[in-house]
């Protein structure tokens, strides 16, 4: 199935949603901090990322930013997670932005989310 970059810096936001997307065949590659997510972006060319707003390092708008700028990485959809509801505004202009989770979240909402965006 697909292979899903998780860009979180709460163990337990990854661990969870690791075990609910290998439920549904997905590999997922965990990221902790900003840096570390644009990193990985460029070396597993993931076709999908659950973006925290919250990252050490650099956060997830201006991991966004830098996503949205290089050609590289532009079309690979973006689902923003994030315990700060009014964070949605901000993303909203960027096209690549597919959908967003707020913790806490419900790991039958990811599922839905993710097979929609991946079209499964």
């Amino acid at each position: 199935m697909a292979k899903i970059l998780v860009a979180d810096d709460e163990p337990e936001i990854i661990e969870l949603c690791t075990e609910t997307l290998k439920r549904i065949q997905h590999t997922v590659i965990p990221a902790w901090t900003g840096p570390r997510t644009l990193e990985l972006m460029r070396q597993e060319m993931p076709d999908l990322v659950i973006l925290d707003v919250m990252l050490p390092g650099m956060d997830g708008y201006t991991v966004q930013l830098k996503i949205a700028e290089d050609p590289q990485l532009r079309s690979i959809p973006i689902i923003v997670l994030t315990a700060l509801s009014p964070a949605k505004e901000l993303f909203d202009k960027f096209k690549q932005v597919k959908g967003f989770l707020t913790k806490p979240f419900v790991p039958n909402e990811l599922n839905d989310l993710v097979n929609t965006i991946l079209g499964t």
